[in-house]
Formats: C-alpha cells, structure tokens, sequence
C-alpha cells in the first residue's frame, strides 16, 4: 500500500469529525448450507469469501468461491477458524483441539503451521499477496503481541508503552491495522514503514478495527447501546454505520480492494448468519 500512505494520513486526520451515517449499498445474507451459524472474516479481490460455521459439535472453515462452499478442516482438530484470505488462494487460521495456527493453501489443499516462537498460542488474522502474515501470540508470562511473519522469519510489532497488542489485518499493498488493550482513541493503530500512527475519532463504544483495503477503507465494530454491537466503516471520507436489516447486531471484520465488506450478523431469534455488503454503483463517483 505504498501508494495508500498519503489517503490513510488523511484518513486518520478526517477521523476526529467525520460523520455517522447509515451505510447506503446492497447486503447479502451468507449462510453455509446446513450450518447452525456462519460467520465471514475475510475477502479477496475476486470476492471469495474465508470464514467458519458452526455445526452442533464444533466449527468448521469454509471457503465460498463462484458460488461454491468448500469446508475446510484442519487434520485431526476440533475447530477450524478461517480469517483471512489472498489473491492467491493462501487462507490463514486458527485451529483448536489440537491448538495451532496455520496457512492453508488451496491450489494443493495443505496445511503450513504457524508458531511464534517460545509462545503458547498463534493467531494468524491476516495475509497479504506476497504472502506476509500478521497476528498475534499469546506468550508464557500470559502477554499478547502482534507479530509479522515474513518467510520464516517473526517480528514482534507493538506499539511503545502497549501491554499488549493484536494485529487483525494487512493491505495488499502491506499497511497494517491493529489495537491495543488501552483506553481511549489510541487502542486503534496504523503501523506502516516502521511508524504506528494511532486511528483517532472512532465512533463512541469501544471501537476496533478489523479489516483495512488498499484504498485506506477501514472496518471494524463498535459499541452503540450497551449490550448491542453495530459494525462501521470509514469510506468517502464519512463514518457510516453498518447494520444488517432487521438484525440486531452487526460485525464488520473484512473488505477488499472494490469495497465489498463482509461480516457477521446476529437475527432477531439470535442465530448467527455471515453477509456481504457492496457499496452502491455511483459511490466512487461521491
């Protein structure tokens, strides 16, 4: 996202008074067939979809690619979680029962595992088209870190002064998003070319970002009401709200290059269902 820095300096400028609106575009109800909840965390450029659903036991990934679910399961585990997703066909996740984080290759359908090294627990969230991995560990003394993984290399990155931290996505052009577990405006981060640059302004409610594009829109959820959750997204210099219709919660946790976001939203009998929304056709005209 080289091209990207002088739209995301802007954008964390524009934060502190841009408006809340409503998010005007088109939502699609995602349901893995036969499933007891879909939940959807990433989206490449083409708009296949990496996420997990749930069955009465456990959980399984799934990949939703030209209108084909493939499940995908992690060998001998309970849980398979998919989070995020390339152009390239690689996927990143977390399995549990056994415990592991992992890449997933589709073209040859094999697991990688990744560990950080001397941790007790790996959460890969994101992957970029060169193949650069970011997430976070949890470590022995029970701190959590984010971390990027380059080749086979790891790299610890957190901001100064940070407890802990969580990386949750990278831009295909390779900028970073990510919180903390401080209070106020700086829990939310930029990191790219070695420099965290904290994402101020955030709607109010304990906001996170999850999901960033190369084009500087951001994603993420927040805390309107007590007890309820809306996702957001930052787009054309404007917050909008998103909210599936007639749900009463909404996550927003990813977004590609052309803006289609996706997520997860609870209905009004508390079943989980997965979504997309695409923007409307004259919103790069705006």
């Amino acid at each position: 996202m080289r091209f990207a820095k002088a739209v995301l300096s802007l954008a964390v400028l524009l934060f502190a008074t841009a408006p809340l609106a409503l998010a005007q575009g088109t939502y699609t109800q995602i349901d893995v067939p036969g499933s007891a909840g879909t939940f959807c965390y990433g989206v490449d450029t083409a708009g296949d979809i990496a996420g997990y659903y749930a069955n009465p036991t456990n959980y399984q990934g799934f990949l939703l690619s030209g209108g084909t679910y493939t499940t995908i399961s992690y060998p001998g585990s309970l849980y398979t979680l998919l989070l995020g997703i390339n152009d390239l066909g690689q996927i990143v996740g977390r399995a549990v029962e056994p415990d592991a984080g992992f890449l997933y290759d589709v073209a040859t359908q094999t697991f990688t595992t990744i560990s950080f090294p001397n941790s007790t627990a790996t959460y890969p969230y994101g992957i970029d088209n060169s193949g650069r991995i970011v997430g976070y560990a949890t470590h022995n003394n029970g701190a959590e870190s984010g971390f990027e993984l380059v080749g086979s290399k790891y790299k610890v990155i957190q901001p100064p002064h940070a407890a802990n931290s969580f990386l949750t996505a990278i831009s295909a052009s390779g900028e970073i998003v990510g919180h903390t577990d401080n209070s106020g405006d700086e829990r939310n981060f930029l990191f790219a070319d070695g420099k965290f640059r904290p994402i101020k302004g955030l709607p109010g409610g304990f906001p996170l970002v999850y999901g960033i594009n190369g084009s500087g829109e951001l994603v993420g959820q927040y805390q309107p009401t007590s007890g309820t959750f809306a996702g957001f997204l930052y787009q054309n210099r404007a917050y909008q709200e998103m909210q599936f219709p007639g749900s009463i919660e909404t996550y927003s946790t990813g977004i590609n290059g052309s803006g289609e976001v996706v997520g997860s939203f609870v209905d009004s009998s508390f079943n989980y269902h997965g979504f997309t929304w695409t923007p409307p056709a004259d919103a790069g005209k705006k």
